[in-house]
């Protein structure tokens, strides 16, 4: 009879235990839930200058080198210095010539793969800084279709 009673005994101090134990284990998973709710999160690094501004290019739309058949329609945004509009649309309209050239010396070839697509932005965004002098940071192909 002892046997069982000392049993008995140890069985409820064991239930008690872990349910203090539970208690505060999911105590301290609200804390930590709490405080990620209401922490705020760290800002996003830019990599631009506050002045830099996004700018779209009108859609591009040209035949390609080889095969003749073929036609790339481009649609990109350049992100440059602070200029005025005026100095922008026109610095567009030469970007946008530059890039119907290119595309017209190019081959269907050149553009296939990712890698082909990286080169090709690195391309038109080298040509684009040098027809700017160093006012465009950087082009932004977003869509480019072949067909």
């Amino acid at each position: 009879m002892r046997l069982i009673a000392a049993i008995v005994v140890l069985t409820l101090v064991a239930i008690g235990a872990g349910a203090l134990a539970g208690l505060h284990l999911f105590a301290a998973a609200e804390r930590v839930a709490d405080a990620k709710k209401s922490a705020t999160p760290p800002p996003v690094a830019s990599s631009y200058a506050g002045s830099a501004r996004l700018r779209k290019l009108s859609p591009i739309v040209t035949n390609l080198a080889a095969p003749a058949n073929n036609w790339a329609r481009i649609e990109a945004s350049m992100v440059t210095e602070s200029m005025s509009d005026e100095d922008a649309g026109i610095l567009a309209a030469h970007i946008s010539e530059d890039i119907v050239t290119y595309l017209r010396s190019a081959s269907v070839a050149q553009f296939e793969g990712s890698r082909g697509l990286q080169h090709l932005r690195d391309d038109l965004t080298e040509r684009a800084a040098i027809r700017s002098s160093g006012k465009v940071r950087e082009l932004i192909i977003e869509t480019l279709v072949i067909q």
